[in-house]
């Protein structure tokens, strides 16, 4: 595939990083000179220095023969023309970046007559990660599936978890009819598919897949209890602050203190959210934190603009006793460090945002792929095609075609998910995770591709 990819910041990067391993043919256009030298020594691809909003640099880059581009400079201007342009030259495939309120709010512009087939809103992916380490407190790694209907979570288990110690198989015998998938161990840096037999300890990362309507026997299960109402700080002066406080503010679990570092915006705050206590402040200052009672908070989270003021204002409130940390930051280089410090959770919006759009990019037989920390192991989505060698199959069957280290996890069928055993039969249109090793997609993909892709030659 042909593709063409505006801006080479973190998102770019992080795109042309990921399908130049996929063998897409990439030219990438970067108005920054210096940036475009250095991923040019990085990357074996065609770079750009020029416009992403130029008719004669896109030229140069090969729109005319291009099947998709991804427009993700930091300027919406630039992604939208970019994208318009593409839609001339017959680009079928024509995603853009667009960050900020005018963009956000629907009714205003039919993105679709400028030219866009996909956009991605930086601040509503963001959100959505807040929301998932905040619903499964202490995970150490979360991700969603078919729309957040299926949940993989990640924990580091303790001797107190009550399911420390034990097999996948006895604890699914303590938890039916509940569905939940033991799919990963990390164990001393080691990771590992367990099968039934294999005892969970304490010092493992165990990363599970289970339905939402399983969430409060998974907590059970990791020693934690659905609380009443829980108490959250959120501070920062952004759109995507904004946009943090009215996904709260529609949810009654919680108590939520929004505060504010610009008086303005706080007052903008004020009006949007209805059951949210607004406040302008500085959460850099260990008074107004005392004054704020961060001790009692199960998080707080610090989404401004300033990585530092994120950084510094989480430090503070985990000092003074709050229960888990979140904070934002653009800077990739320190991500490590903030957590050996005592931030529990560090999220930056532009690899969120990334990963966001290879999933759409993704969408065809190979879905959602999720790498899981530090080890190479992935949960991998694939959608079955009737015309793919795996419909109507039964699952010992194509376990044999299997590479090692691979395993067909779970079945989710209309809305329902299956754990398999040798005799399921696999249907067009389920959607099939499964647990294998990054050197494994290739020949996995394959696979679960239908026979009309080969036939195009």
């Amino acid at each position: 595939m042909r593709t063409i990819i505006i801006g080479g910041g973190i998102v770019g990067y992080s795109l042309a990083e990921y399908l130049l391993r996929d063998k897409h043919h990439i030219s990438l256009v970067e108005s920054d000179q210096h940036l475009c030298q250095t991923i040019s020594e990085k990357l074996d691809m065609q770079v750009i220095n020029g416009s992403g909003s130029s008719p004669a640099v896109l030229k140069e880059a090969g729109i005319d023969g291009a099947d998709m581009v991804l427009a993700v400079t930091p300027s919406n201007e630039v992604n939208i023309v970019a994208c318009s342009i593409a839609a001339q030259h017959g680009v079928k495939q024509r995603i853009a970046r667009l960050r900020g309120e005018e963009y956000g709010m629907t009714g205003l512009i039919e993105l679709d007559k400028v030219g866009i087939t996909s956009v991605i809103h930086p601040e509503r992916v963001l959100v959505d990660q807040v929301l998932q380490y905040v619903e499964t407190p202490h995970s150490v790694q979360s991700a969603n599936f078919e729309g957040g209907k299926m949940l993989m979570r990640g924990y580091r288990v303790t001797e107190s978890m009550p399911l420390a110690n034990k097999t996948p198989r006895e604890i699914r015998e303590q938890i039916t009819p509940d569905t939940v998938l033991f799919s990963a161990i990390v164990r001393r840096g080691v990771g590992m598919i367990p099968d039934g037999n294999t005892r969970i300890e304490p010092g493992d990362r165990l990363y599970t897949l289970f339905p939402r309507n399983s969430l409060d026997r998974f907590l059970g299960l990791v020693g934690l209890e659905k609380k009443a109402s829980r108490k959250i700080i959120i501070t920062g002066d952004t759109y995507a602050t904004l946009e943090l406080g009215l996904a709260f503010d529609e949810l009654d679990a919680y108590q939520v203190t929004f505060v504010d570092p610009s008086l303005n915006h706080a007052e903008q705050a004020a009006a949007m959210f209805k059951n949210i206590e607004v406040l302008h402040g500085d959460c850099t200052g260990d008074d107004l934190l005392r004054e704020l009672n961060v001790d009692r908070a199960s998080f707080f989270i610090a989404v401004s603009d300033s990585p530092d003021y994120n950084m510094l204002s989480a430090l503070l409130a985990k000092a003074e006793g709050a229960h888990e940390v979140i904070a934002t930051t653009t800077d990739m280089r320190h991500d490590r460090l903030y957590k050996s410090i005592g931030v529990d959770h560090v999220i930056n919006p532009r690899l969120t945002t990334a990963r966001e759009i290879l999933q759409i990019i993704s969408r065809g037989h190979i879905g959602a792929v999720v790498r899981l920390s530090d080890v190479d192991i992935q949960a991998v989505r694939f959608n079955v095609d009737a015309d793919s060698d795996v419909a109507g199959t039964k699952v010992r069957k194509i376990a044999t075609k299997l590479k090692r280290g691979s395993i067909i996890g779970v079945i989710v069928r209309e809305d329902k998910m299956i754990l398999p055993d040798g005799e399921t039969v696999i249907e067009a249109d389920d959607h099939v995770i499964v647990i294998t090793h990054q050197r494994n997609v290739p020949t996995l993909s394959k696979l679960f591709k239908p026979h009309r892709f080969f036939k195009r030659g």
